[in-house]
């Protein structure tokens, strides 16, 4: 088990923590629904340590060849993400994003659950140099539609980061900028010392901490895939509707890629939401059913406190694939009817 290096700090503030991917951290500081909604009126920041972050140092054509979106025609200081790491068959050995430091080294943030299935799969597909810096920095995202009221609005357009880079008086070591929640915010990667000093500043300006009860339903909002639930090994980028590659250059996977474009797939990814006044949650592998068929099945679901209603996604028939058509769920035996909507599902 390990520990986000604030996890004292959080305490104090009054996280509720559980374990996640192996990982003790924020749940919740207050309920979910208020963090949730800090985000999308007002702003709140999210211990990311949890998430793997790697450094990559190398030759760009070999990890050109790893990575599925072209990296080379990005200019240093641009993130290219999100992306992933295919197999042979293409499917998913994790969704990533990427950072081009320079034209030999890059920075890697991988999900928790896949971090060292990540560097054991690039040292056996490449040559290239990985260290990890997960235990070393903390990484933090502050995210809301006022997060600039608040917070020191860095010099970067959407995409870009800067290391060494000097943020609400602190030298950090990335900071980058990017809206994962569907709202604007930055992150930052530094000593765990000089985020707590960072927070301290912003909580006192009103800066909410939210867990990762919040961070799941802003990002079902979104339209955003879990690995582990909404894909894996088994998922290729065609049937989760995850446009994380470029066709125009080589990478593993990517035979086995055009040749599902050329016969296409047997189910797509889909977003469902259940009418305002019906508050079961399906589970995951909660059947999806039209006119009493069973068609698909849900991978992940909420209740989204800014639509008020519970919503999640899942997997369909391609042949029933009916965006804006009308099915069913089956949850605990009953059937409740459910709305077939493209993402995000907040806008």
């Amino acid at each position: 088990m390990f520990w986000t290096p604030l996890i004292n700090f959080e305490e104090k503030l009054g996280a509720n923590l559980g374990e996640f991917a192996g990982w003790k951290m924020p749940m919740t500081y207050t309920s979910y629904q208020e963090e949730h909604m800090a985000v999308r009126t007002k702003s709140a920041f999210f211990d990311l340590s949890h998430m793997g972050r790697l450094r990559i140092t190398g030759k760009l054509q070999e990890f050109e060849n790893l990575v599925a979106k072209k990296v080379s025609d990005s200019s240093p200081g641009t993130m290219v993400g999100p992306t992933a790491f295919l197999n042979d068959k293409a499917g998913f050995v994790d969704d990533v994003m990427t950072y081009k430091v320079s034209e030999s080294e890059f920075l890697v943030v991988t999900n928790a659950i896949n971090r060292e299935k990540v560097i054991n799969w690039i040292r056996k597909n490449s040559s290239l140099e990985v260290e990890d810096l997960t235990f070393d920095l903390v990484m933090i995202a502050l995210q809301g539609r006022g997060i600039w009221e608040v917070a020191e609005k860095p010099d970067l357009s959407p995409l870009q980061f800067k290391l060494n880079a000097k943020f609400e008086g602190h030298e950090v070591f990335l900071l980058s900028r990017s809206g994962w929640t569907g709202e604007d915010g930055l992150e930052f990667w530094a000593k765990p010392e000089v985020a707590q000093s960072i927070l301290e500043r912003l909580i006192a300006r009103g800066v909410k901490g939210a867990g990762l009860v919040a961070r799941d339903s802003l990002r079902q909002e979104m339209g955003f895939v879990l690995y582990g639930e909404d894909i894996g090994e088994d998922v290729n980028p065609v049937e989760a509707r995850y446009w994380v590659y470029s066709l125009d250059k080589d990478f593993i996977g990517k035979g086995a890629l055009l040749d599902i474009l050329r016969t296409g797939v047997d189910r797509l990814r889909i977003g469902i939401k259940l009418p305002k006044n019906q508050r079961v949650i399906p589970r995951n592998s909660s059947k999806i059913k039209i006119a009493g068929k069973e068609v698909g099945y849900v991978t992940s679901s909420t209740f989204s406190p800014y639509l008020s209603r519970v919503i999640g996604m899942g997997y369909l028939s391609s042949r029933h694939f009916l965006m804006g058509g009308n099915a069913e769920v089956e949850v605990r035996g009953k059937d409740y009817s459910v709305k077939l909507s493209d993402f995000p599902l907040f806008k």
